[in-house]
């Protein structure tokens, strides 16, 4: 009988494992992702495998995700996509085997939450080390509650190889190891997990180091955000409009009268506050980090598995599953973006425009943040592709400031260069000098003249520069 239900049991959890997979098939196909990074990723992994010397994609380095996009780089960016849906259907399946392990009355429920989540579900359809890292993560969850530190600490150092702010889990982590043997049997739990983390973190990072040095350590200055973005990202960008509204309704609930909420709980009293302390801080230091470097919504998602612990431990079994509920259907309604972009999303014929925050948005009934992310990612296909078919046009040398859009249109390409156009990201103004010098025509594309003066300091139209597009959309 108990073979049975384990056998059962298993072929339970592959299901939802292979449905969590197929459900990203149908989004891994368009591009690396709207994220330069993951075209810098795309163009480093080719680096890689046709030189076989490594380097960054961009610093500190993240070298699980560069060497393995190394090996599949000739797949394309379905492979590399592919990649980053296993990895991140494995750490969901491994949370459902977590709270399993936990005895959570409703596991399936909940990590089918956390893959519905927009800033997880999209996340993991592009060549990005979000939702890698956080999979090597939740794999290390699992160990950890298993009490098994050692292998809890090898998934831990990838997680730190793959983004090196995955090491903030290792005080949450050694918080729900520490049990009640004694400090002597606590501390070799906390070295047996701690001191493999490390190791093989700084193993991941042997590559990086030997090529850059010990100032691999650092980030590329970038412009603070406004407060409206900031907000923008935190929330509406991590669990989109239903997703908010969900998170909303559930800490409301939690202050229900007892008499309604009847306090049917779903964790056992041994899931106690070490664990929900554990679960607080690692909230706490990914919101910190975010805040410190507010660029990209990308950066909570390690926040979103304890958020839902945190629901599960304290809400009642209705409110719990009402808020799975929301959480899966937030993917595929309701979207809120900005209009003024190349890449906006082409809207449903149930959408409304309205200005906030000095930005003209728009909110989208019908299509939710994951549809409205593929509606994107095809329009900025469709941009580059034209910037390339245009190039023809160009009969003398010519520099292209490209911002955000410079990884893309090389990957693209397939080169720095085309026809007589070079391509550049930003230009400071020794190396504007350089191309003026050498009678190159400057060009910029929409809105980077304006990033130009942001990141370089030098405002290119007072080198004669021109927009490289005149049409009245852009």
């Amino acid at each position: 009988m108990e073979t049975a239900q384990f056998s059962n049991d298993r072929l339970k959890y592959f299901l939802f494992f292979l449905a969590v997979l197929l459900s990203r098939l149908p989004f891994i196909s368009d591009g690396y992702g709207l994220d330069g990074d993951s075209w810098a990723v795309a163009l480093t992994a080719r680096n890689i495998h046709d030189t076989g010397s490594y380097e960054a994609s961009r610093l500190p380095g993240y070298p699980v995700q560069e060497l393995l996009s190394a090996l599949l780089i000739n797949g394309g960016a379905t492979a590399l996509n592919l990649l980053v849906a296993m990895v991140s259907a494995a750490g969901i399946l491994f949370f459902a085997l977590s709270l399993k392990v936990l005895r959570f009355r409703h596991p399936l429920l909940a990590a089918a939450a956390l893959a519905a989540v927009p800033v997880i579900y999209i996340h993991s359809t592009t060549t990005i080390d979000y939702t890698i890292a956080l999979g090597f993560l939740l794999a290390s969850f699992y160990f950890v509650v298993s009490e098994k530190p050692v292998v809890a600490g090898i998934l831990t150092g990838l997680a730190i190889g793959t983004r090196v702010t995955s090491g903030a889990m290792l005080l949450p982590y050694i918080i729900i190891l520490i049990g009640n043997g004694g400090l002597f049997v606590n501390l070799r739990r906390i070295l047996l997990y701690a001191v493999p983390a490390l190791i093989v973190g700084l193993l991941c990072f042997a590559p990086v180091i030997q090529r850059y040095g010990w100032d691999f350590l650092t980030y590329y200055p970038v412009p603070y955000p406004s407060i409206a973005k900031i907000l923008y990202k935190f929330t509406f960008e991590v669990w989109g409009v239903v997703g908010l509204f969900a998170i909303f309704l559930g800490v409301g609930m939690l202050f229900l009268p007892n008499r309604i909420t009847s306090k049917r709980y779903l964790f056992p009293r041994s899931v106690n506050e070490r664990y929900v302390i554990a679960w607080l801080i690692a909230i706490d230091l990914y919101v910190i980090a975010f805040l410190r470097l507010p660029m990209e919504s990308g950066y909570l998602a390690p926040v979103v598995p304890f958020v839902i612990l945190i629901l599960g431990k304290y809400l009642y079994e209705p409110a719990f599953k009402l808020c799975c509920y929301l959480l899966i259907l937030s993917p595929f309604a309701g979207s809120l973006g900005p209009v003024d972009r190349l890449d906006a999303a082409k809207p449903s014929s149930v959408s409304f425009r309205f200005q906030a925050g000095g930005e003209m948005l728009m909110l989208d009934v019908l299509h939710g943040p994951v549809v409205a992310y593929k509606s994107r990612r095809q329009e900025g296909m469709a941009f580059t592709r034209e910037i390339l078919n245009s190039v023809d046009s160009i009969s003398r040398p010519a520099v292209l400031v490209s911002g955000r859009w410079y990884n893309q249109l090389v990957v693209q390409e397939g080169d720095t260069t085309s026809g007589n156009l070079v391509f550049a990201s930003y230009l400071d103004e020794p190396m504007l000098l350089y191309y003026i010098g050498k009678n190159y025509s400057v060009y910029y594309l929409p809105k980077q003249d304006y990033y130009n003066q942001i990141m370089r300091n030098v405002d290119l139209n007072l080198f004669g520069a021109q927009a490289y597009l005149r049409e009245e959309k852009y």
